[in-house]
């Protein structure tokens, strides 16, 4: 008698555990999913930053280009 009593506390404080698991993977996988969403928002940022810092890049080359050939003087204003 004492041994199913026993056995049925055991087995109901396994069944809560098992639910609080499932609870716990549950909020994990979501977690996982909005950090997943979250890198992939990171990359395109990236990709359009490093975009933008290439077209500096040209523009810089040719500004540095065109005053190294003399083509601006320093008190040239830029209009575009």
């Amino acid at each position: 008698m004492l041994a199913i009593i026993g056995a049925m506390v055991i087995i109901t404080w396994q069944h809560g555990k098992n639910r609080a698991l499932t609870q716990l993977l549950e909020k994990c996988q979501t977690q996982d999913a909005n950090h997943i969403d979250k890198i992939f928002d990171l990359e395109q940022e990236n990709a359009d930053l490093m975009e933008y810092t290439m077209e500096l890049e040209t523009d810089n080359s040719i500004l540095l280009s065109c005053c190294s050939n003399s083509g601006l003087q320093a008190d040239t204003t830029i209009m575009d």
